[in-house]
């Protein structure tokens, strides 16, 4: 036998990892259903989310202002474009189930934003300080995110979700929380066709975070260290370690205001910013097969300041830059920033509308650059 609960009578896991992104489903959303013995609950939730934007410039990715596509030098060229989605529709289960031993939790969410139409946001189950599956990767900071129309964050924000087996120890280091995982992502790798070494994965990314909240705010620090492998024509195994730091920190400011920063650096991490991930930078080959990790930098700040209950507004800057060399091509990406301007307004319980502004600007290794101006408004509803 079943029933529904609402949001105010069902049963939260205290012990449960919490990493809220800006624009999540909230916990008061979606429907409860739990058997009579109160062993088990399910959630449903889902949102609606149509996205509409404009460019003047063609850049192929809508979902998510990169950067790295913005045209340089002759080929910036005016090219106005509009673009209607619901790719951003998610749905989702959380399942929550009581044993003798604790809760198991267990989340399940997607939305439509893959290459085939479907992709995989979380997928993971969580007993108490162990978790295994995919979500947020311990070297991002979701919690320190400012709410974007646009899908990736800020220019030089670190935002991914990777499959992973975490634990987790609550208030153990001076008060903080510590979190220790091994993950896996796709090496962001491209061998020129002139290089018959192979590449792989032969070891986990090893990932740790420290994160404390305080009466003014929130701080996290992170580090990660990749391990690329391959091996050479003649067999044999190559392995370059990578390694990366990244901090942030929210700070709560005058009168309805507040303050959020990021900084992330580090070498063989380009896979983790959404506008270097595809281009292959994690390492690239000198000649002579000699191999280099370039050394990557992002910073962003916003500024967000609630002009009433159900309306307010965000103000990022951010910049990202990827180290060159003498062999390094000159059309090849170098620095990156943006200028972004949002206003969210809360319609209705479960309803929004976002309307954002995004200025942004490349430069290539040969100083060439190009800028893009990108409107985007989107309607959400939660249920």
């Amino acid at each position: 036998m079943i029933g529904t609960s609402s949001a105010d009578s069902i049963q939260r896991d205290s012990t449960r990892i919490q990493e809220t992104a800006p624009l999540d489903i909230a916990d008061d959303r979606g429907l409860y259903i739990r058997t009579a013995d109160g062993k088990i609950q399910l959630r449903i939730l889902g949102s609606v989310r149509y996205l509409g934007v404009f460019d003047l410039l063609n850049l192929s990715s809508k979902n998510s202002f990169r950067t790295d596509e913005i045209p340089t030098g002759a080929l910036n060229k005016a090219f106005p474009n509009y673009y209607n989605g619901l790719d951003q529709t998610r749905l989702g289960f959380e399942v929550t189930r009581k044993t003798e031993m604790g809760d198991v939790f267990i989340r399940l969410e997607t939305d439509f934003a893959g290459e085939n139409g479907f992709r995989i946001r979380h997928a993971y189950g969580q007993f108490g300080q162990f978790l295994f599956g995919q979500t947020w990767s311990l070297f991002s900071h979701v919690n320190a995110l400012p709410a974007m129309v646009d899908f990736a964050g800020p220019t030089g924000s670190n935002v991914t979700r990777t499959p992973q087996a975490r634990y987790s120890v609550p208030k153990t280091f001076l008060g903080a929380n510590l979190a220790v995982g091994l993950e896996y992502i796709i090496p962001n790798l491209a061998l020129p066709d002139s290089v018959t070494s192979q590449t792989f994965q032969l070891f986990p990314d090893i990932t740790s975070r420290l994160d404390k909240i305080y009466p003014w705010g929130s701080v996290q620090l992170s580090g990660i260290i990749p391990m690329l492998s391959g091996r050479s024509p003649s067999g044999r195994l190559i392995l370059k370690p990578g390694w990366g730091i990244s901090g942030s920190t929210v700070i709560d400011s005058w009168k309805n205001g507040k303050w959020y920063f990021q900084g992330v650096i580090g070498q063989a991490i380009t896979r983790y910013f959404n506008d270097l991930d595809g281009i292959g930078s994690d390492f690239v080959i000198e000649p002579g097969v000699k191999i280099r990790s370039p050394l990557s930098l992002g910073l962003y700040g916003t500024y967000e300041h609630n002009w009433r209950k159900n309306i307010y507004s965000n103000f990022t800057a951010g910049l990202l830059q990827i180290e060159t060399y003498e062999f390094t091509l000159d059309n090849a990406y170098k620095n990156g920033y943006s200028f972004r301007v949002n206003t969210f307004w809360d319609l209705a319980e479960g309803a929004k509308v976002g309307g954002e502004a995004i200025w942004g600007k490349r430069q290539d290794n040969d100083r060439q650059k190009g800028n893009a101006l990108r409107l985007n408004i989107l309607f959400y509803y939660d249920f």
